[in-house]
């Protein structure tokens, strides 16, 4: 994981590269890693080069949870592009694990709060019940 650190350093140098406590990246220019973490350290290595993903699609504002979810997407692509520059393994499984937490957010953020059906989210982030015609906002996605 070092080695992969100083490289990110010298290749990025505007690039804050910071220990924490999770893997993110926080605009414009900083990425957490923790070095103590559940991770494998080839997952490890891929979390850090997923945040750098977020960090080189410069997209990081959304208004609704499926914006979020495609800006996930995206990150990981650029981290799956990254892994030979790196000589770290792309795990297609474990990248999918991890979009999986937010597909599942977004699923229950959906489900509305009377009758249980999914709900639709308007641009301003407010999800609508079509059958009932109650009206929430959820909380911000986990990282």
């Amino acid at each position: 994981m070092q080695k992969l650190i100083k490289k990110l350093s010298s290749d990025y140098s505007e690039l804050a590269i910071t220990e924490g406590n999770r893997f993110q990246f926080t605009p414009p220019n900083t990425l957490f890693y923790t070095l103590d973490s559940e991770y494998e350290p080839d997952e490890a290595k891929l979390l850090l080069l997923h945040e750098l993903g977020h960090y080189l699609i410069k997209e990081s504002d959304y208004h609704t949870d499926i914006e979020l979810l495609e800006i996930e997407a995206r990150a990981w692509a650029k981290a799956h592009e990254l892994c030979d520059k790196y000589s770290v393994k792309y795990d297609e499984d474990f990248a999918e694990d991890r979009l999986d937490s937010y597909r599942n957010y977004l699923h229950f953020a959906s489900l509305c709060k009377n009758c249980q059906l999914a709900g639709y989210q308007d641009d301003a982030g407010a999800y609508h019940c079509p059958l009932c015609g109650a009206t929430w906002r959820n909380k911000k996605a986990p990282h």
